[in-house]
């Protein structure tokens, strides 16, 4: 029987990191059982054995970086009466904890975005109480331990702590070092009204019932689109190897999303072909599956243009990080209240702050200049959504 080797996980995936074994060496498993979770720089992923077998050696431990096609396990074929205890599975299941199992993750009921989540605190889940169907430990258990009050300092407490830089924080990690020695940045910033835009929003909320929620950032991915149909050169790529640039003819809006594990960025595909309403609701789904850890590989694939927005929390002015090899990246800053200048009078207006950051290999900062401030013009002349 042969070796299982670690697949091909999607579009620019070469590797991808050890997170958790179902199965311990000496194990029958059956075809289909989870073998093993995964993460890569793109979202975790969970699987599934392709034979039935005995698990006679495990490669790769907990932590571990794989490249794709290395070797994972080793499965020699089942002895008969092995093979007629192993049940035919048409899904893939976690197997329920067996006594004497060596290994941690059969002992705990939790899902891996939870068990990521407990480590990235700090929390033990071992003799934790899950309140989940049959004591699963869900998020909020591992929360709970955080907010818990801890004792007091003490003389003997150690002065830091240290925690390993695994998973989704480790691929976030590897792809900014990565943009870093890539990519010279350069970054240009403009104020935008967004006074009327807010009032749209805000007119179509109350008016509305059903509708997803509507925030500034399906405007802004609409006006993103929009601008890169005039300004191709943020909507691409440098292949180095060719001393090509590569522009795409198709725009796939990623947008960053904090999430517990770390920054997710899921991709609005054909941007240009939807309306706010669609890309709300894309925005919305997206979102919700990136905190839950639940979207499938191919919605974090095939970003040409990204789009980050922390809302509240974005300051004023902020220098994103071009997720190479993109062009270029739209930093979408705090709205608030300011006094400006209109017809000879001071006023007060809701004003935000937008900056693009963009590799200078690839377009210079003309065409920057020019690509926002056409997403300025869109977003001070919003249209009621549709």
């Amino acid at each position: 029987m042969p070796d299982f080797k670690l697949p091909d996980l999607g579009e620019g995936v070469a590797e991808a990191e050890i997170d958790q074994w179902h199965v311990a060496e000496g194990d029958t498993i059956a075809e289909d059982q989870a073998l093993v979770d995964v993460i890569t720089d793109k979202a975790s992923a969970e699987i599934p054995s392709p034979f039935a077998g005995v698990v006679s050696k495990i490669h790769y431990g907990t932590g571990d970086i794989a490249p794709v096609g290395a070797v994972l396990v080793s499965i020699d074929a089942a002895r008969d009466q092995d093979a007629a205890d192993v049940p035919a599975r048409a899904s893939v299941e976690v197997p329920e904890p067996r006594s004497g199992t060596a290994r941690d993750a059969g002992e705990v009921k939790a899902t891996p975005s939870v068990r990521r989540l407990a480590r990235s605190l700090g929390v033990q889940l071992h003799g934790l109480a899950g309140s989940g169907p049959g004591g699963r430990i869900l998020r909020a258990d591992v929360e709970a331990q955080v907010s818990s009050p801890s004792p007091p300092p003490t003389a003997t407490r150690a002065v830091e702590h240290r925690v390993p830089l695994r998973g989704v924080r480790r691929a976030v990690a590897s792809r900014m070092s990565e943009a870093h020695r890539m990519v010279p940045p350069v970054t240009h910033v403009e104020e935008c009204d967004v006074t009327d835009l807010e009032n749209t929003r805000k007119r179509f909320s109350e008016d509305s019932s059903g509708a997803p929620r509507l925030t500034f950032l399906p405007f802004i991915v609409e006006a993103v689109a929009v601008a890169l149909e005039q300004y191709p050169a943020l909507n691409a790529s440098l292949d180095e190897e060719a001393s090509e640039i590569v522009f795409h003819d198709r725009y796939n809006i990623g947008i960053a999303v904090d999430t517990p594990d770390g920054l997710v960025v899921p991709v609005i595909r054909s941007a240009g072909l939807k309306s706010v309403l669609e890309l709300a609701s894309d925005i919305e789904r997206l979102a919700k599956g990136a905190r839950a850890g639940t979207l499938p590989l191919g919605e974090l694939q095939g970003s040409t243009f990204t789009v980050t927005s922390p809302g509240a929390f974005g300051g004023l002015m902020a220098t994103p990080i071009v997720l190479y090899p993109q062009a270029a990246i739209l930093g979408v800053h705090k709205a608030g209240d300011r006094p400006v200048v209109r017809d000879d009078q001071v006023v007060i207006r809701r004003m935000m702050n937008l900056s693009v950051t963009f590799d200078h290999r690839i377009l210079d900062g003309m065409a920057a200049a020019k690509f926002i401030l056409k997403v300025i013009e869109k977003l001070e002349h919003p249209k009621p959504p549709s």
